[in-house]
């Protein structure tokens, strides 16, 4: 513990003080606080911008608060279903980015930038599993794991050519545009950086920048893809801040990208590995071809 919280903790004399990740939380008889020692942004200016622009789903910040301490209100969490939170958090995030959102001017080479990245990725993952299908074909005898790989590669292989076609067509879209679309973006969307309570707060903005939207999206479904209906939640946020056909098309081109399956000694963690993949191919393809 630092000196400024040790500072702290004599001004307002908390009977608690706990521990989450690199947070402190000390219940004092004035309120419970979250002190974040050396943030890595400022939170000040965050918190000012938010609030200037009528978003308050943010937590009140102390007086107290200096460079090197950040002092907000902490809310303990309600305990409710996980798709129920994730339909609440998804429209604070549309409230985050329709009051954030303006037209930012960019060069064509910033669009050929992206076009660039997407593929450099498309093409590294998908010439890996060209490999483990050829390697896994001419095995005499197949592990389960390799056997599990073999017996779905179809819908990998199918997975690559749908995004490889999506992505070209995204660039014939927006090659020519000399603007875009960007919003302030949380970038680290997860259940737990959602306090539901009284008041419902984002939180964790560690990570936040300028860019599309998407991105906000894209991560929340990398995160939580595993345990909630992601279409309902698409859905919903459509309802809040429609996304444009361009910004439709990447988020299906990058939810659609299969996750890269890392083989391990343990024939127990390949055949988990390969089930994950699996599955993500077919949760992502009830968002991407969802009516």
């Amino acid at each position: 513990m630092t000196r400024s919280l040790e500072v702290f903790n004599e001004l307002y004399k908390p009977y608690k003080i706990t521990r989450k990740n690199n947070v402190f939380i000390l219940n004092t008889m004035d309120g419970n606080f979250a002190i974040k020692e050396n943030p890595k942004i400022d939170y000040y200016k965050l918190y000012q911008y938010l609030k200037s622009r009528s978003f308050n789903y943010i937590p009140e910040m102390s007086l107290d608060s200096r460079d090197d301490l950040v002092v907000l209100e902490y809310q303990d969490d309600l305990s409710i279903d996980k798709e129920q939170k994730a339909l609440d958090l998804i429209n604070i995030v549309g409230l985050l980015h329709s009051k954030t959102s303006y037209f930012k001017n960019v060069t064509n080479d910033k669009y050929k930038e992206v076009y660039d990245k997407i593929l450099k990725r498309i093409n590294y993952i998908n010439m890996m599993y060209e490999e483990l299908f050829l390697d896994f074909l001419n095995e005499e005898y197949l592990v389960p794991s390799h056997y599990l790989f073999l017996r779905n590669y179809t819908l990998i292989y199918k997975a690559f050519e749908y995004v490889k076609d999506k992505l070209d067509e995204w660039f014939n879209l927006i090659k020519d545009k000399n603007s875009e679309r960007v919003v302030l973006v949380h970038n680290n969307l997860k259940l737990e950086h959602f306090i539901k309570n009284e008041n419902d707060y984002l939180i964790s903005w560690d990570h936040y920048i300028i860019d599309t939207p998407v991105l906000d999206l894209y991560k929340f479904y990398q995160n939580e893809w595993k345990d909630i209906s992601f279409v309902n939640v698409i859905d919903n946020y459509n309802r809040v801040f429609e996304l444009k056909e361009d910004e439709k098309l990447l988020l299906d081109i990058l939810i659609s990208i299969p996750l890269e399956v890392s083989f391990k000694k343990r024939e127990i963690d390949n055949v988990r590995e390969v089930r994950e993949l699996i599955n993500y191919l077919n949760s992502s393809s009830k968002i991407v071809f969802n009516d």
